[in-house]
């Protein structure tokens, strides 16, 4: 079934993050609607399945990735409608959002953060940095 959540930014609305949940992982995409690969940041946010034991990202048959269970710190209830998600952006020297449930920052991603930072793992790693 799935769930796709967009959240555009209304300072610049070319600027916006895309939360898919696919029923396996979930995954939020910073978004550039301006660039022709418009995919500009991600960062994996939480498996809806038992974290495996072992990476899987060495089969492209695989993608969206799970997060190994060496990486995941904690994992999150999946998002629902009603979830308390929340996105707020800065325009300074660089473009950030940051992705918020329940007023907790769990993630931040930057143009070109593939993979941003998250609250949400233990140590670096290809889907997600320690924030």
């Amino acid at each position: 079934m799935g769930s796709l959540t967009k959240y555009v930014s209304n300072d610049r609305p070319e600027f916006a993050v895309l939360i898919e949940d696919d029923d396996k992982v979930c995954y939020a995409y910073l978004l550039n609607e301006e660039k022709e690969e418009r995919i500009v940041g991600d960062i994996w946010l939480y498996n809806r399945v038992p974290a495996p034991m072992e990476p899987e990202w060495h089969k492209k048959e695989n993608l969206p990735f799970l997060n190994p269970a060496e990486f995941v710190k904690e994992n999150l209830e999946p998002f629902e409608a009603s979830s308390p998600v929340e996105v707020t952006w800065d325009f300074g020297e660089e473009t950030v959002a940051n992705i918020f449930l329940a007023s907790r920052l769990i993630a931040k991603l930057t143009v070109g953060s593939c993979p941003g930072w998250s609250s949400l793992v233990t140590k670096d790693g290809p889907l997600a940095q320690k924030m």
